[in-house]
């Protein structure tokens, strides 16, 4: 899935699988799309990270997707 510049994204962190039952699942890391670098079929993104920081990503099996939530949430403050 190809993104645009201002889209909300979410990043898949590595290593996402329970790994015992009392650690769970990793949460994914939002951010928004800066820049495109390169398109498809390899894409790689300027990202600016809610924590603060602006990273280059390269997505790797599928693990960048659309911010659902917040959207959600967007669309039920207006």
């Amino acid at each position: 899935m190809a993104f645009d510049v201002g889209d909300r994204v979410i990043a898949e962190k590595s290593g996402r699988r329970r790994r015992t039952a009392r650690q769970p699942l990793r949460p994914g890391r939002h951010g928004v799309i800066v820049r495109v670098l390169r398109g498809e079929p390899n894409p790689r993104y300027e990202i600016r990270w809610d924590e603060g920081i602006t990273t280059v990503y390269s997505p790797a099996n599928s693990g960048l997707h659309p911010d659902t939530e917040y959207d959600e949430a967007a669309r039920a403050e207006s």
